[in-house]
């Protein structure tokens, strides 16, 4: 095992959907990795690893898990990422994205620690699409608002990284499903389902995302870099491209607009994410086509 494997990494979030893809990554790549897998609440184990309930909104609690885990890498992808309840609920929002996030950061510095954020492309407006790291975010939600205050926190550390991440997909390896769980099951089960055509987004597979994460874990980068997929897609022609995968049709898909949505806050037109740093940085590290990269991550969930 390389040096780099051998350093101690702690993983927040590791019961949500991208922390399972990591943990199931490192299971199958780097076994002898000495992992500590923070989740929400509750205890158990996930792909051999235990898993440790630490709430970090509890200042305590989590300097005592940290104290506890002693990391060299902090992967940090907890966070509260529902839209609607970060406007509904704004200062858990902040005590969740933000207060936590300082926290880590703290920790981090004091106990000279590298620590890696995974935020959002929502950090943007949506005004004009493939931001690269250099643009300047203008969030326009309370989620975004949150995760930017929480970039410039861990930007001020030594060694910081955030890592820009576009909208997520692939099958979930949980038991609680996604927006893409949902969208299969409506396809098989030829039951409509409204999808937005004028919102672009450069959707990533689970897989890539969590390779692409333990990639710059485990290199020197620090800074700001975007992780993101190839192509610049609506959602409902991301709808199209699952349909011709699954072999369905996609006459069950229903365009609509966001001027028709319900949502309580306005949605970003087009946060699609340009990568130029990832390019220079890491060009051994491949980013599959859409193609590849859907295929890959239904192998991933059934092996």
């Amino acid at each position: 095992m390389s040096r780099q494997e051998s350093q101690r990494l702690l993983l927040t979030g590791a019961s949500g959907q991208l922390g399972s893809y990591l943990l199931r990554e490192l299971a199958v790549r780097q076994p002898d990795c000495p992992v500590t897998a923070w989740g929400h609440s509750g205890t158990g184990e996930s792909f051999g690893f235990p898993l440790r309930g630490v709430d970090l909104c509890d200042a305590d609690a989590t300097a005592l898990a940290f104290d506890d885990a002693h990391p060299d890498v902090i992967v940090h992808t907890a966070a509260l990422s529902n839209a609607e309840k970060c406007v509904r609920d704004p200062d858990l929002a902040r005590r969740t994205n933000v207060e936590a996030t300082s926290r880590l950061a703290e920790l981090a510095t004091r106990a000279s620690a590298r620590l890696v954020y995974v935020s959002t492309d929502c950090v943007f407006d949506g005004q004009r699409g493939w931001y690269c790291e250099q643009d300047i975010p203008a969030p326009t939600t309370v989620y975004g608002r949150t995760k930017f205050e929480a970039e410039q926190v861990v930007l001020a550390v030594p060694a910081g990284v955030v890592v820009r991440v576009s909208l997520l997909f692939g099958p979930t390896l949980m038991n609680r499903s996604t927006f893409f769980d949902a969208q299969v099951q409506a396809l098989k089960e030829r039951r409509p389902c409204r999808l937005f055509e004028d919102e672009w987004r450069t959707p990533l597979d689970y897989l890539t995302a969590a390779r692409g994460l333990l990639a710059i874990a485990r290199s020197d980068f620090e800074g700001t870099i975007h992780l993101a997929g190839l192509d610049r897609l609506s959602r409902y022609e991301m709808g199209q491209r699952v349909a011709a995968f699954l072999g369905c049709g996609d006459d069950v898909l229903l365009p609509t607009t966001r001027d028709q949505s319900t949502t309580i806050e306005p949605r970003p037109k087009d946060i699609s994410l340009d990568c130029p740093q990832w390019h220079t940085h890491f060009v051994n590290q491949p980013r599959p086509a859409w193609k590849e990269a859907i295929r890959q991550v239904f192998e991933c969930r059934n092996e």
